[in-house]
């Protein structure tokens, strides 16, 4: 029989709010939370117990949701997650040579994965100048920004002066001048069908008597973001009564989910896993928990799940910063 199973997951959790479970109990939760509220208990509903096994409990509009059994002697690994935010990429083109009259100097922008495409596939675009008579290098860049633009008004949402992917910009004085392109924030995501958060790019120029330097920063994918966690709580519902998704195309189950759109949040990671009675292998389980991230102060809120989770196995999760 194979070693793998329905037992080797991981489940989601996406709370609205975290309560402090050392002083209370399955009966309180159950009577007096607010939909969206999570909560650490042990197995049996009672405040959590050093050694004793715990569950986390979610409160949703149709009733409490509960995790698995955890034995604190069976996890693999714990950490709790500080939000990060995404930051964008941006390619900055300097040290421009002097330029002579006639050159035909390029630029280009070698896009990985673009839309919708493979990450193996390319799309490559390009921007062009004719270096005139009395050009400098603040004339080249000028002229590579109007040639970019131009070019890229031609993708869906564009127009002759900006698009939707990228802000081309100028830095420097006019013998110095640097030609800047940095990706944009991507609007149009789906956590079911268009999930690309970032620009995958490199940028290069030719064309020159030497060659320019090319430096990158930036393009950062954040730890917890709004669209992260909704595409995480989508594709990790499968045994969560989501395992029917599409599979009746047209006639689709509706499905609810707890992630909210423009809400960051917080992550609790725990690895662990199960052990049967006369079973001759470990069921490796996986589970994460998104908590809203507000700011620093808010984060003593997450810190009572973390607290929870202590009682019951010591030293498993680090407290998130609150100041």
């Amino acid at each position: 029989m194979g070693l793998a199973g329905q037992n080797q997951v991981r489940h989601m959790y996406v709370a609205a709010d975290a309560l402090d479970g050392t002083s209370s109990d399955i009966a309180t939760f159950r009577a007096g939370a607010s939909v969206g509220d999570l909560i650490c208990l042990s197995a049996d509903g009672t405040p959590t117990a050093a050694g004793e096994p715990f569950k986390f409990f979610l409160k949703t509009a149709d009733g409490i949701v509960s995790s698995d059994t955890i034995k604190p002697g069976n996890i693999l690994s714990a950490k709790a997650l500080d939000y990060a935010a995404q930051t964008l990429k941006a390619g900055t083109i300097s040290s421009l040579p002097t330029p002579a009259a006639g050159q035909l100097i390029t630029t280009e922008i070698i896009i990985s994965g673009f839309g919708s495409y493979s990450v193996e596939d390319e799309y490559v675009k390009k921007g062009f100048y004719k270096v005139g008579t009395g050009d400098d290098q603040e004339a080249v860049v000028d002229g590579l920004i109007a040639s970019l633009n131009r070019n890229f008004s031609r993708e869906p949402g564009a127009d002759a002066t900006s698009n939707p992917i990228f802000t081309f910009s100028k830095t420097g004085s006019t013998t110095t001048a640097a030609l800047v392109i940095t990706e944009k924030a991507q609007d149009d995501f789906d956590k079911n069908k268009r999930t690309r958060k970032q620009t995958q790019f490199t940028v290069n120029m030719s064309g020159l008597t030497s060659v320019p330097t090319i430096a990158y920063i930036g393009g950062y994918a954040g730890v917890g973001t709004s669209e992260q966690v909704q595409e995480m709580e989508f594709y990790l519902m499968g045994e969560r009564g989501d395992f029917y998704r599409g599979a009746g195309y047209p006639h689709n189950f509706d499905q609810a989910y707890q992630a909210v759109a423009g809400t960051n949040y917080n992550l609790i990671e725990l690895a662990y896993f199960d052990e049967g009675r006369d079973e001759a292998k470990k069921s490796k389980k996986q589970l994460t928990l998104a908590i809203p991230f507000v700011n620093l102060a808010g984060n003593a809120n997450v810190n009572l799940v973390v607290a929870d989770v202590n009682v019951a196995a010591p030293a498993a999760l680090t407290a998130l910063a609150v100041v």
